[in-house]
Formats: structure tokens, sequence, C-alpha cells
């Protein structure tokens, strides 16, 4: 039973002792009593916590697989919570008539940040630039996938990432730069 289960250090004890009238708390058999039906009161209320999160997108841990079967999403438990959450969320922003909005708002959910989106009509494609955070997101390729699902079959799409510029590095002292790698020096937080 998942009540069995539970790491009680994550849960908030309830102490039913402290219900009933102070004379209770000598007797020995009471208090053992007590104690007991507190440990299954403390993980009920656990439970019900947990079960109360799974119902949210942001809190989901377990529950994920729920949304991505209503979606009709592949359950993938061995990417991180983190990367089910942004699948999901995207194709919650992501029904409906595709507009550049719709393409923009799919892109931020996963990048965190701010999204630039170029329509080349005249070649068949559009840009979608990351210019709100540095490097590449780290879900790409899920993204690459619900935009192939949402967008038109004949448009292409091009990524562009922002990177450091050689201008921004040349402000860093040396004495910066040595404590950095080179992953570090080229995800410059933007200024």
């Amino acid at each position: 039973m998942i009540i069995d289960n539970i790491d009680m250090s994550l849960c908030e004890r309830v102490e039913l002792i402290n219900y009933l009238p102070l004379f209770y708390r000598k007797i020995e058999q009471m208090k053992a009593v007590q104690d007991t039906l507190s440990i299954e009161v403390s993980k009920m209320r656990c439970v019900e916590k947990d079960v109360f999160l799974q119902g949210f997108v942001e809190t989901a841990t377990w529950g994920l697989k729920f949304f991505e079967e209503e979606l009709g999403l592949d359950i993938e438990p061995n990417l991180s919570y983190e990367q089910r959450r942004e699948v999901i969320k995207a194709k919650l922003r992501g029904t409906g008539t595709t507009t550049i909005k719709l393409i923009k708002n799919v892109s931020i959910a996963y990048s965190n940040g701010e999204v630039e989106v170029t329509e080349h009509n005249d070649e068949y494609y559009f840009d979608i630039k990351f210019v709100g955070t540095r490097g590449i997101p780290a879900n790409l390729d899920g993204l690459k996938h619900i935009l192939n699902e949402i967008k038109p079959a004949h448009l292409g799409i091009k990524y562009v990432f922002t990177f450091a510029t050689w201008g921004e590095v040349k402000k860093l002292t040396w004495g910066d730069l040595k404590k950095m790698t080179w992953d570090e020096v080229r995800h410059l937080p933007m200024s």
C-alpha cells in the first residue's frame, strides 16, 4: 500500500494526544495508542498532500504520466521531471491554430527566457532565436519534437542561439577567465 512507503521525514507529524484532555497523557496505553494513530494520520495527510500536488504540472512527479496520457504524449520516465513538465506545458500551450505567438509561447516554455520568432515566408521557414538566455536550451530535442507536431508540415525551422561575444569577454581580466571553464565563458550572464 502507498501509505507504507512514505518517508516520514518529509511529513509534518500530527500529535493526536494534544487533542485529548490532559489526564490521558498519564496513561501509558493511551499514549501508545495515540502515538500509533498519530503516525498513521500523519502518513494519510502526507499522502493527501502528495496526491493534491499531482494535479498541477509544476508540482507533479509520479502524476506526470497522467498528463502525458491525457495529452497523447509519449511517457518517458528516463527524462527528468523538469523536462517532462516542459513537454507537457508546451503541448498545453500548443493547441489550436499555429501562429507566431503560439510558436513563441511554446519555445519560451523550453528556454526559460525571451524568444524571438521571425518568419521567412518566401523561403518557407522561420527562425527561433533564444535571446533571453545564453546557449542551447537543455531540452532542445523536446522543443523540436513538439514544434514539429504543431507547425505546418511545409515549414522548416532554424534555431538561433546566443553566446557571449568577444567584446563581452574582453571586459574580463585574465584572473577572471582562469577561474572559468570554456562553457562558462560562452554562457556569460547577459548584462
